[in-house]
């Protein structure tokens, strides 16, 4: 491949990245919650119950950064971490009412926000469809279709998605 184009590949989407952790993270301090905690709420929202591997899978972290992010989600008691009664040397983590409450609020504040997580205005549906298809093609070699449909096609009860 033309390095060209995978410098500009890199390049490209590291700073989509920072674009959307700087909004990210400014909704992160509104509501006392990082990034990756917020994203661990979502994957609790829409899978009830993970193990904390299935969390660094879908979450893309690393086992140990799972359980320093699991820490104080638990201690602000926004999720609940109980053995699980199959596997004894397993965990199950859920969310907590307290922690569908705070990420119900998280998310209306996105709806509230027109240019979150950057401004797409000035892109036609056709455009924006197009990148999405790029993504999952790359995200279906790299992840599988499974991470695909567990995250970026997974549904938050409750949300109106129009």
């Amino acid at each position: 491949m033309n390095f060209l184009i995978q410098q500009k590949m890199v390049l490209t989407i590291r700073a989509l990245y920072f674009c959307l952790a700087e909004q990210w993270s400014t909704l992160g301090k509104d509501y006392d919650i990082s990034p990756a905690q917020q994203h661990i709420l979502f994957l609790l929202t829409v899978n009830p119950s993970l193990t904390p591997t299935q969390i660094s899978e879908l979450g893309c972290w690393h086992i140990s950064t799972v359980t320093r992010l699991l820490k104080p989600l638990k201690e602000n008691g926004l999720i609940s971490v109980s053995p699980d009664p199959t596997q004894r040397k397993c965990k199950k983590v859920s969310i907590s009412e307290e922690g569908k409450s705070r990420f119900k609020d998280i998310i209306q504040s996105i709806q509230m926000k027109e240019h979150f997580p950057f401004p797409m205005d000035h892109l036609s549906e056709k455009e924006l469809f197009h990148f999405l298809d790029c993504g999952k093609k790359i995200l279906d070699v790299m992840k599988g279709e499974d991470f695909y449909r567990k995250v970026v096609m997974a549904k938050i009860e409750g949300v109106d998605y129009i």
